[in-house]
Parts: structure tokens; C-alpha cells; sequence
């Protein structure tokens, strides 16, 4: 996702920008009824069948044949001032680092938010030697099982306009 209206921070009239020491700190607030945010964490495996399914059997990028989640608060405490006007009035549900392992593995902080009415996870990478000066995004919805082994975590576009791909949890986290 490209994401103009995350880039540069208008304060009011007086044409001031924020700086990173004089923003709003931003804070993880867990909700333990969030399905997404309390069973997120952990490792998702491609389930290339049910993603041809819904993807009506188009060809399916493998760069994120597994992906992992894991918690850490501290990332969203270092998020910079140029996404404080996005996520103004926005909960931070869980926030950390997501690794994409498929040809290449590659890790990102991520937070999770509500976008539209949707669960959505917003990640960083590098860009101009600031590791957090890009943000792109997706939805992601998680179906929960009677067995936390056998839920199911749909990842899909930053828009509502592509099929999402699903993974199954490769293993069971112990419950924090």
C-alpha cells in the first residue's frame, strides 16, 4: 500500500510539524475479546489449497509462504511523528514484529489497528536509512477454532479488492 496521507504531519495553521520528541506517545491497549490481537502471535504456514480456492486458483505469490507474529509493545512506542495524523484516534490492538519467510525472510515491525471497520495490520520498512520510513498495510481477518492448532489467519489487500491468501498455524504459542 502506498500510503500518502501517513507521510508529514500538519499541526493546525501554523504550518508546524510534529518531531519525534514532541508527539503523543503511542500505546499498545490490548482488548483480550479482539479475536485478531489475542491469537495473532505465532507462526502461519501458506495453505496453498484454500488459497487457490479463494484466489480462484490465480497464481499466488510464494515471498510469504510463512509469517510470523510476535508481541512487543516497545514498537509502537518508536513509531515516528509522520504517522501520528493516521493514527490519531485509532487503538493499537497489538503491535511487534512480523517476519516474511519464503525465498527471502525479512522482519518488520507491525502494529494492529481497525481501518475502516476492518482489522488491519500496518508495517514498516526501510526507506532512506530510517528502518521504520515506510508504512504498507493489509486486512487480516482470523477464523477461530475449538483448538487454537486448527484456526485460520486470512491475510488479504490493503483494499477491499483482492482475494485473501490463508494459512493455518505451523505451531501452537503458549497462551501469555
Amino acid at each position: 500500500m502506498k500510503v500518502p496521507f501517513l507521510l508529514g504531519v500538519l499541526v493546525g495553521a501554523s504550518g508546524l510539524t510534529f518531531s519525534s520528541d514532541l508527539r503523543a506517545e503511542i500505546k499498545v491497549e490490548p482488548d483480550k475479546e479482539n479475536v485478531v490481537a489475542s491469537r495473532l502471535v505465532g507462526d502461519w504456514l501458506l495453505d496453498a489449497a484454500l488459497t487457490g480456492r479463494l484466489a480462484r486458483n490465480a497464481k499466488v505469490p510464494a515471498e510469504a509462504a510463512l509469517v510470523s507474529f510476535k508481541s512487543d509493545p516497545a514498537v509502537a512506542a518508536k513509531l515516528p511523528a509522520k504517522y501520528e495524523k493516521f493514527l490519531a484516534n485509532r487503538r493499537v490492538y497489538l503491535a511487534g514484529l512480523m517476519t516474511l519467510k519464503g525465498q527471502k525472510s525479512r522482519q518488520h515491525p507491525f502494529i494492529l489497528i481497525e481501518h475502516r471497520g476492518n482489522p488491519h495490520i500496518v508495517w514498516f520498512r526501510e526507506r532512506d536509512g530510517d528502518p521504520l520510513g515506510d508504512a504498507e498495510s493489509f486486512n487480516v481477518m482470523l477464523a477461530v477454532a475449538r483448538e487454537r492448532q486448527d484456526d485460520l489467519l486470512f491475510i488479504g489487500g490493503d483494499f477491499n479488492n483482492q482475494p485473501f491468501r490463508a494459512f493455518t498455524r505451523l505451531k501452537v504459542e503458549k497462551k501469555q
